[in-house]
């Protein structure tokens, strides 16, 4: 586990090869995110300086920054790429987030899918894709299998296969693959153990639950354990999973579990 000392305004940024914590600067209208000293990015939007306007999960791919945020009504996907920043409204309810190549992959949850009417039509689609520099958004699921995304929690992929974690309210929560190169959903698996989320290292597809880490193969089956520590895991105020990191907030530092490299 490694442990990296926050400052006020720091926000880790998730990463295929491995994250790193960037502190980030917020004026009028105006957000820069540095590494150590220099700037990666800086966005200029009116919605930075709204009251609620919250940095929800930072991930970086290739040359490109990506900052799914909040002001307070909306999810948004900004991306600032070689100079570029472009913006993408994604309306009520956004599960979770991710960044493939030029390709960003939004997953809604029951409150994005069921929610007010004055959400965006596309978060009924479920999970879409946006190719980040056209700018063309398209719906990835049947409506078959949209009946039975209801409550979307969040998603992994290992490069080749998306994979959604759904909850249900009579316990059988379950999961269900999307293969990237045949564009299809399949191996729809009943899960029989709790799951608060999913992550991926390599090939590899692994599930958590509080402190424990399931290394879990195509059936959810589980094939190794890895256990967070306890203290760590109590003392922390918040828990994030991107690529293949669990990342532990807690008052002054950042605990981080690459899964990549035990």
């Amino acid at each position: 586990m490694i442990k990296i000392k926050k400052q006020a305004q720091s926000i880790y940024a998730f990463k295929e090869t491995g994250g790193e914590v960037l502190n980030f600067q917020i004026e009028k209208d105006c957000l820069k995110l540095f590494s150590e000293e220099e700037i990666l990015c800086e966005i200029n939007d009116e919605i930075i300086s709204k009251r609620y306007f919250k940095i929800k999960k930072v991930k970086l791919s290739d040359e490109k920054v990506c900052i799914f945020c909040h002001d307070g009504v909306y999810d948004y996907l900004l991306i600032s790429y070689t100079g570029k920043n472009l913006k993408y409204t994604l309306g009520e309810g956004v599960a979770d987030f991710l960044v493939l190549n030029d390709a960003a992959y939004v997953i809604y949850s029951e409150e994005g899918k069921f929610g007010s009417e004055e959400n965006l039509p596309i978060a009924q689609l479920g999970l879409i894709k946006i190719d980040i520099f056209i700018g063309e958004i398209t719906g990835l699921l049947d409506d078959c299998i949209l009946e039975t995304l209801i409550d979307v929690h969040t998603m992994s992929c290992n490069n080749k296969t998306i994979r959604i974690l759904c909850y249900e309210e009579n316990d059988n929560d379950f999961t269900l693959d999307y293969d990237l190169t045949s564009k299809k959903v399949q191996n729809k698996v009943i899960i029989n153990y709790t799951v608060d989320g999913l992550l991926s290292a390599g090939d590899s597809f692994y599930a958590r639950y509080q402190n424990h880490i399931y290394q879990v193969n195509e059936s959810m089956e589980i094939t190794k354990e890895i256990i967070i520590d306890k203290k760590v895991y109590d003392e922390a105020s918040s828990l994030s999973t991107g690529y293949s990191e669990v990342v532990l907030e807690s008052e002054n530092e950042f605990s981080i579990v690459q899964l990549s490299k035990l």
